[in-house]
């Protein structure tokens, strides 16, 4: 098969979608979060979680080519209301649109922008501390 789309193309696409969401606020059914082991986890948020997207690296998590030539980007995030699937994991990320050179966009982000009403009332709202929201720290060890 050949490829449908340049390298520079799918990037593009790709940026202007994260320029489109940098800084707004989200509905998330799928977070990527750590658990207690540090180990990635997939958790589905039902209802979905309201996060903002946070404004990161471009070639450190928007731009991430995968070995199988797939754009995975990934969104650093905000979480702005406690959730209950966060209760014993700490929220990292969500994925982005998955963009491949041969198809365009194999999958959709699982995350809607949310409305204007959202955006103005999470405007200038601080970020709960994703290292105390599901209580995933490492475990502190007695002093000797």
């Amino acid at each position: 098969m050949t490829q449908k789309f340049t390298e520079d193309q799918v990037e593009r696409q790709v940026l202007d979608t994260y320029y489109e969401v940098a800084g707004k606020v989200v509905h998330a059914s799928e977070v990527v979060c750590i658990d207690e082991d540090r180990r990635e986890v997939t958790v589905m948020c039902d209802p979905p979680a309201v996060l903002r997207i946070e404004r990161g690296d471009l070639r450190e998590t928007v731009l991430r080519w995968t070995s199988s030539n797939l754009c995975a980007p990934i969104y650093g995030i905000a979480v702005l209301e406690p959730h209950r699937a966060f209760d014993f994991v700490r929220p990292s990320h969500i994925a982005g649109a998955v963009v491949s050179k041969k198809a365009g966009e194999l999958r959709e982000a699982r995350f809607e922008v949310a409305s204007p009403e959202m955006q103005e009332r999470y405007r200038n709202a601080p970020g709960l501390d994703n290292e105390e929201i599901g209580d995933c720290s490492p475990p502190q060890r007695p002093m000797p």
